[in-house]
């Protein structure tokens, strides 16, 4: 037997052998060097990579593609963590804009206003009268100047059925906060759009970079503004490097003849790409005021679901599980992942053979953690939203709207795990950093892998470095239903294959981190090789 690839390293990780024959895009057969050189062809490319440990290919459970490529433009305000920073890179960023052109920002941390009213009056002297649109990091709010209301049309408050809100002031004046994608759009139409060269660019170098950091696949949980011609062009010219699983979003307010449609997309795609599943959405965030929790957060708010009748997201589920489509339901606030849950244990007993996710899973008391492990859900979580926004000692807004008791009680990983949860891992980019090995590292330490000075957040809740790999391979197949293809090194599965310097298991999270990445490989092809 010849084949079309050879990938040899010292170690495979969960298989014996240090050789990988690769054909048609799958793995036909696991061996040793000796085994490799009958292997071997005329045609045959050989890939050694010495002292290196070979993985199933990581894939992000949670990721924003598109809307990385149409947000994360502009100035980005990661790095702001305070009122003053924001303030200067405002100011300097509309001295560097022609007349006319919007001031465009993403990644704002809440935590930037320390407690104070979140607003466009602390940016209204450094922005002027350029209009000015600032995206939070969790790309569910937004903050915009007195002259972008007034590009929009904004003269007023106004709320929407799904709990998307434009606030006003006690003399019903725009605060320029907006509240959840309903009023985001209220003022984003108004805005230059980008041409589709510009986002077919961003979204080529950002899948790129992802590529290079180790990931060979990502579930992604939107299908926003029609993009299926940027994947397609992608995918038929070779440059996207990413095996993409596409799950588009269900209207609250949507019925079985829309749910319908959406199942009748399911497996449309291309070679690397395709429609897979369906993401809800049960809540907002807990930052916003906009999750459903049990009790108000500390400023009364986070009372209500996104489904004016959340009875009718249970239809919803059970309507998907029936046609076999799996779902992903985002449910940070503890009442809404309670709900999930037993929404997808109902399903489940009628449909035993579909998937169902629960997204984020922020808030979660014990007997939540035991409701999702009885359910048969799979948890999907995104370990830096608490190390790169929450603090152990509770200064930051996600604690102080929750309170003490409940914060407690925050990303609960190793519970969820130890309770016997599947538990796939991801990155909810453009939300968060998309690097999988510092996402990892991030989950075994519960801080920033990068801040040795900051104390865990609730370090009994840290992974072991193989439930950390395990969210990235084994589980995020799971997650998909995928299983017998990806997440295992075996032959029949598919060669999608992450190659590291060093055994990930056999290093501290400081090391992992930094480990090289030394080849990505998706369906038998080099995407990325140092």
């Amino acid at each position: 037997m010849t084949v079309d690839l050879i990938v040899l390293a010292t170690r495979l990780h969960g298989a014996s052998g240090g050789a990988v024959a690769v054909q048609g895009g799958r793995i036909v057969a696991i061996g040793d060097r000796r085994d490799a050189r009958a292997w071997t062809g005329p045609s045959t490319r050989v890939l050694d990579l010495g002292d290196a440990t070979v993985l199933p290919g990581l894939t992000d459970a949670h990721s924003h593609p598109m809307l990385g490529a149409s947000v994360a433009r502009g100035l980005d305000l990661r790095g702001a963590d305070s009122l003053d920073d924001v303030r200067e890179a405002v100011a300097s960023e509309r001295a560097r804009l022609r007349r006319g052109e919007w001031l465009i920002g993403w990644g704002l941390d809440h935590n930037v206003w320390r407690g104070e009213e979140v607003g466009a009056a602390a940016i209204e002297a450094a922005s002027g009268d350029v209009p000015t649109f600032l995206r939070m990091f969790d790309a569910h709010s937004a903050v915009v100047n007195r002259a972008a209301l007034e590009r929009a049309a904004v003269r007023g408050g106004r709320r929407f059925d799904t709990g998307s809100e434009i606030v006003v002031d006690a003399s019903g004046t725009p605060t320029g906060l907006l509240l959840e994608s309903e009023a985001l759009a209220v003022v984003e139409r108004v805005i230059p759009p980008d041409s589709r060269a510009d986002l077919r660019r961003r979204l080529a170098s950002s899948l790129r970079a992802m590529a290079a950091s180790g990931l060979t696949g990502a579930h992604v949980l939107d299908f926003k503004d029609d993009p299926a011609d940027l994947y397609r062009a992608l995918d038929d010219s070779g440059e996207l490097p990413l095996r993409l699983k596409i799950h588009p979003w269900v209207s609250p307010s949507s019925g079985p003849d829309d749910w319908g449609a959406l199942c009748a997309q399911v497996g449309e795609g291309g070679r690397l790409w395709r429609m897979h599943g369906v993401k809800l959405f049960l809540d907002g965030t807990i930052d916003n005021g906009t999750a459903w929790l049990r009790s108000p957060d500390s400023h009364g708010l986070s009372v209500r679901s996104t489904w004016d009748d959340p009875e009718r997201y249970r239809s919803a589920i059970a309507h998907f599980g029936a046609a076999g489509v799996g779902t992903a339901t985002h449910a940070i606030g503890d009442r809404a992942v309670m709900h999930a849950a037993e929404s997808i244990r109902l399903a489940l007993q009628r449909h035993p053979g579909a998937r169902h996710r629960i997204e984020h899973l922020e808030l979660t008391g014990d007997d939540i953690v035991q409701a999702v492990a009885a359910s048969g859900a799979i948890a999907s979580m995104q370990p830096t939203h608490c190390t790169h926004f929450v603090t152990d000692a509770g200064t930051d807004n996600w604690s102080g709207r929750v309170g003490a008791r409940r914060a407690r009680h925050a990303w609960r990983t190793r519970s969820l795990v130890d309770a016997g949860t599947t538990l796939a891992l991801g990155s909810d980019w453009p939300i968060a950093p998309f690097e999988p090995l510092q996402i990892m590292a991030d989950a075994r330490l519960r801080r920033r892998v990068d801040r040795p000075d900051l104390p865990p957040v609730l370090r009994s809740e840290g992974l072991t470095a193989a439930q950390a790999l395990d969210g990235y391979t084994r589980a995020a197949a799971i997650a998909a239903g995928v299983e017998h293809e990806e997440g295992a090194i075996r032959p029949g599965a598919l060669a999608d294959l992450t190659v590291l310097a060093a055994d990930p298991l056999a290093v501290s999270p400081e090391e992992f981190a930094e480990l090289p990445v030394l080849a990505t490989i998706v369906g038998g092809e080099v995407r990325h090789s140092l």
